[in-house]
């Protein structure tokens, strides 16, 4: 074992690639939905667009994201029309949305509402396309029945992008942009490491026990990050009986089952945390995880009616909510881990209990406003 851990720990100080200079990286923050990565992408897909592929880029699109039935001759494509993130459309009555997730959660009714926008504007035939890092599914409000083709930046778009490659290879310029692209993405989804690198290691990997070995170390990883998850909820609970014993004993879902079911399961393991009735007012103030840790209101039930209005009201008397305008109050604390694919930073801050007591503060002292903001407005009815 301490062979394999020598081993992999020269190869990492000989061929480990530090990040380089990344265009993309200068201009926007590298998780920037709108402004980096959905307009970069509504560009290569319009047959209109500068790279001069007229339907190329968009057909090698279709056919890597298995949408059939698509006419791409006079498609037309749109960043942010009327809060799509991307959307394809052509004069046959067919249109395509794709929202593009990076780190952000799903809005209200999200998904569900756009495509009774395009049914309202005359499409009848529609695809919906819901992108992320690793092909992670909507909340179920969001889409509710609604069918949705999962899509990831992780292996669709990039294999998608070296596709376009050969058909840009005489436009310099845009070659060298779809490549610091991909290694953008490459980045962004933790495969970053090719190469030199990644063929030594896996000779290692292929010698006597080392395979088996790993094996083991991949489930103590997941072990490890369970106890340090769990570690952080009971600092939450810790601070919020100790600093605000007043509020009331929250629906607390956050137990190790569900926090080793994040790790172990597949799909149905997110959305767990600790959940505060307002009391008068139908809904309640909330830290829960997906993916990330955030805090916010919400009805009971994903239902508006009753405490919507008085939610909506609340909301919009709080600064710096990271929904949309029309969403429950929600924000991410100032330290975002990254639970779902932590990377190295994101592991420092987890495993050290300074900083893990801070987030856990963060978190309870914004619930604790959330909560007493509420309890205020019910007061004064």
């Amino acid at each position: 074992m301490s062979d394999l851990f020598h081993d992999t720990a020269l190869l990492r100080a000989s061929y480990h690639q530090e990040p380089g200079f990344n265009l993309f990286s200068v201009l926007r923050t590298n998780s920037d939905e709108v402004y980096l990565h959905s307009r970069f992408l509504a560009h290569l897909l319009d047959p209109k667009g500068s790279h001069g592929c007229g339907t190329g880029l968009l057909s090698q699109f279709l056919e890597v994201m298995s949408v059939e039935g698509f006419d791409v001759a006079g498609a037309s494509v749109h960043a942010e029309y009327k809060s799509i993130d991307v959307f394809v459309r052509n004069d046959q009555g067919q249109a395509i949305v794709l929202e593009n997730k990076i780190y952000a959660r799903d809005a209200y009714e999200q998904l569900y509402r756009y495509e009774q926008l395009v049914k309202r504007e005359g499409y009848q035939e529609t695809w919906n396309l819901y992108l992320t890092l690793d092909g992670s599914e909507p909340a179920q409000h969001s889409k509710k029945d609604l069918d949705v083709k999962l899509i990831s930046y992780e292996t669709d778009i990039i294999r998608w992008l070296e596709r376009c490659i050969p058909l840009v290879a005489r436009e310099a310029g845009l070659r060298e942009a779809i490549f610091q692209y991909i290694e953008l993405l490459q980045r962004l989804t933790s495969t970053d490491q090719g190469g030199k690198y990644m063929e030594e290691l896996k000779k290692r990997l292929r010698e006597g026990d080392n395979l088996l070995l790993v094996a083991d170390i991949e489930r103590a990883y997941k072990e490890v990050q369970v106890e340090l998850q769990a570690e952080l909820w009971q600092r939450m609970r810790t601070y919020q009986n100790a600093t605000y014993p007043q509020m009331p004993t929250p629906d607390d879902t956050a137990n190790i089952d569900s926090i080793r079911n994040y790790y172990f399961k597949s799909k149905g393991n997110r959305h767990f945390g600790l959940y505060y009735a307002l009391g008068v007012v139908p809904g309640y103030a909330y830290i829960e995880l997906d993916h990330f840790l955030y805090f916010g209101y919400h009805t009971i039930d994903d239902e508006r009616e009753g405490g919507g209005e008085a939610l909506m009201e609340l909301s919009r008397q709080l600064p710096k909510s990271a929904g949309e305008a029309d969403d429950f109050f929600w924000r991410y604390p100032t330290q975002n881990l990254n639970f779902r694919n932590p990377k190295g930073p994101d592991l420092n801050i987890l495993r050290d209990p300074v900083q893990q007591q801070a987030i856990a503060q963060e978190l309870i002292d914004g619930v604790y406003l959330l909560w007493s903001k509420a309890l205020t407005r019910a007061s004064g009815l």
